[in-house]
C-alpha cells in the first residue's frame, strides 16, 4: 500500500504491456503480423536538455515531501507511422494484415525501450517513491503516478524526450461539449424516427441489407448505458467491448449520458419503433475515456491504447474535445496510429457558433495521417439542411484549410439516454453529426470492407451534397453527408426513396 492508503501497482512493473491496473490481454488476429515487422521505421529524438514541460519541473521541486503526481514519461523512439503505412502498402497486404503489422510495430518498439527502464523503475516502486506504471503502445510512453524524486530520476535517464504532467478540463468552469438532457421513457406504443435517417439516406442502403453488419464502431466518451434497449445484445465480448479506466469497473456504464447518445446515433439498433440509429447491425465497444464529460491527458492516453490494441475497431467515433488550447496537438498522435491500423476517425467540429474561427482541439488540427490531411470533422446541419447556429465554423487557427469536413444532421435529433433502457431525449450538438457519420462510414464499410481511413474520408467528401452558399466553406466543409452519392462511387445504386412510417429497421 502506498502511505496514502492507496495500492501500489507493484505487479504492473514485471508486465510488458500495461494498460489500466493489469497487463493488456492481446486480441488474437486473424493473421500473424510480417516476420520483419520488428524492424519498423522508428523516428529518433535526442534526449533534451530540458524533458520537462512547461513549469512541471519547478512544481515538482517545490512541493511538500511525499506529494504524489500523475505523469507521462514520452521516450525518444518512435514508430515512423507514415514510412511504415507505405512500406505495407507496397507489400500488397490486406487491410487486417497491415493493421496487425502496425500494432505489432508500435508494441515491439514501446518494448524494445521501456524494458531499458525496468531495473530504475523497480528500484524507485522498492523505495516507495513510484506507485503506478502504465505502459503504453500508440506512443511509447509510460503513464505513472510517482512522487517528485521518482520522476526527477526517470527524467534524467538518455530514453526520456519529454515529461509531462496531467492536464484536465475538470474544474475549469465547463464540459468540453455540449451536455445532453433527457427527455423522459418513451410511452408504451411510442414511435418516433431520426430525420436524420431520410436525410442522408441511411433508409435506403437498409433497403438493400447494408445495415451495419460485420462492421464495428468504438467510441471514447462518458461511457455507455449498455443495458439500453438500442445496444442490446451487440457489445463485443470481454476486453474488446469495454474499458474503465477511472474505477476500473467490468461492466459499461456511463458518467455523464453523452456517451450512450452519441453512441445511439451510430448503432441504435431501433427496436419498437424508436429508430434513432444509422447501423442497427453493427457491433459496439466503448471506453471511460471522458469521466463526467471532462477530459483529462492521462485517461486519454490509456483509452487511446486500449482502442488500439484490444478494441480494434473499424470506425471510432470521438464526441470530445479541449481547451487546453486552440491547436494542441497532445492526441494527434493518438489520431495517426489509430489511422495507420485502418480505424476510421471521426470527431465533432464543436458547438462554438455562429462566431468564426469557433472549433477546438483536436477537431481543427492538421497533419493527420497519412499526407498531413486535417482530423475528419463534422459541423451539425437542421432540418431544412442548412448549418445549425450553434455549429462550429472555420477557419481553423491551425493550419486545416477544410475545417469542418463536412456536415450531417445534428438538430432536433432523438437519442438514447440514461438512466432507464427505454429513457430518451431529444436535442442538438456536432457530437450527435459525429455519431451520425461514423454509423453512415459503418454502412460504406459493409459495402466495401478494402476502404482505407483516407479512401472512406475521401469518399465521404467527394459525395458531399452541396450546401449553399456553394462549394467548400467554413460553415458546411464539402457539404451534407449523401449515402446515396457515395454508395454511387462504389458501383452499387440505392433503391429510390419511398414514404416511411416510423419503424424499426431491417
Amino acid at each position: 500500500m502506498r502511505p496514502d492508503g492507496r495500492t501500489v501497482l507493484g505487479a504492473a512493473l514485471a508486465c510488458t504491456a500495461l494498460v489500466a491496473a493489469g497487463c493488456a490481454v492481446r486480441h488474437p488476429t486473424a493473421a500473424p503480423p510480417p516476420a520483419d515487422a520488428d524492424k519498423a521505421p522508428i523516428a529518433r529524438a535526442a534526449h533534451p536538455a530540458e524533458p520537462f514541460e512547461g513549469s512541471f519541473r519547478a512544481a515538482l521541486e517545490a512541493a511538500p515531501a511525499g506529494t504524489w503526481f500523475p505523469a507521462l514519461i514520452d521516450l525518444t523512439e518512435q514508430v515512423d507511422l507514415p514510412a511504415l503505412g507505405a512500406t505495407l502498402r507496397s507489400r500488397g497486404l490486406s487491410k487486417e494484415a497491415r493493421r496487425d503489422a502496425v500494432v505489432e510495430a508500435l508494441e515491439s518498439v514501446a518494448e524494445a525501450q521501456q524494458s531499458r527502464l525496468q531495473p530504475l523503475l523497480e528500484g524507485l516502486s522498492a523505495d516507495g517513491t513510484l506507485g503506478s506504471v502504465r505502459r503504453l503502445a500508440i506512443v511509447n510512453r509510460l503513464a505513472i503516478e510517482a512522487q517528485a524524486p521518482a520522476i526527477l530520476a526517470i527524467a534524467g535517464r538518455p530514453e526520456v524526450r519529454r515529461v509531462l504532467p496531467e492536464w484536465t478540463s475538470a474544474g475549469r468552469g465547463r464540459a468540453p461539449l455540449a451536455s445532453p438532457e433527457p427527455a423522459g421513457a418513451a410511452a408504451p406504443g411510442e414511435r418516433f424516427r431520426s430525420w436524420a435517417i431520410e436525410a442522408i439516406g441511411a433508409d435506403r442502403a437498409w433497403a438493400l441489407g447494408f445495415d451495419g453488419a460485420g462492421v464495428v464502431v468504438a467510441a471514447l466518451d462518458t461511457g455507455v448505458l449498455a443495458e439500453h434497449e438500442q445496444f442490446a445484445g451487440r457489445a463485443l465480448e470481454g476486453e474488446r467491448g469495454w474499458y474503465d479506466p477511472v474505477e476500473g469497473r467490468e461492466r459499461p456504464w456511463d458518467s455523464h449520458g453523452h456517451g450512450t447518445t452519441v453512441l445511439s446515433q451510430a448503432v441504435g439498433g431501433n427496436p419498437g419503433g424508436h429508430v434513432v440509429g444509422i447501423a442497427p447491425r453493427a457491433r459496439w465497444a466503448a471506453a471511460l475515456a471522458n469521466h463526467r464529460n471532462h477530459y483529462s491527458r492521462v485517461r486519454m492516453s490509456l483509452a487511446a491504447d486500449w482502442v488500439l490494441r484490444s478494441a480494434r475497431p473499424d470506425v471510432l467515433v470521438n464526441a470530445w474535445s479541449h481547451d487546453e488550447g486552440a491547436c494542441s496537438d497532445f492526441d494527434l498522435a493518438f489520431i495517426n496510429a489509430w489511422k495507420a491500423a485502418e480505424i476510421f476517425v471521426v470527431f465533432p467540429a464543436g458547438n462554438g457558433g455562429p462566431r468564426p474561427g469557433s472549433g477546438e482541439a483536436p477537431a481543427q488540427l492538421t497533419g493527420a495521417y497519412p499526407d498531413g490531411r486535417g482530423v475528419f470533422a463534422v459541423g451539425g446541419l437542421e432540418p431544412g439542411g442548412m448549418p445549425g447556429p450553434e455549429s462550429s465554423r472555420g477557419p481553423s487557427p491551425c493550419g486545416n484549410r477544410e475545417f469542418p469536413t463536412l456536415a450531417a444532421p445534428g438538430t432536433g435529433l432523438p437519442y438514447a439516454f440514461p438512466p432507464s433502457p427505454s429513457n430518451y431525449g431529444n436535442g442538438d450538438g456536432t457530437s450527435l453529426a459525429a455519431g451520425i457519420v461514423a454509423g453512415a462510414a459503418a454502412l460504406l464499410l459493409q459495402a466495401r470492407p478494402s476502404l482505407s481511413p483516407d479512401e472512406l474520408e475521401d469518399l465521404l467528401v467527394a459525395s458531399a451534397r452541396d450546401v449553399p452558399p456553394g462549394g467548400p466553406d467554413p460553415l458546411s466543409g464539402a457539404g451534407a453527408l449523401d449515402l446515396v452519392a457515395a454508395f454511387r462511387r462504389l458501383g452499387i445504386e440505392l433503391p429510390p426513396a419511398r414514404s416511411a412510417a416510423p419503424q424499426s429497421a431491417p
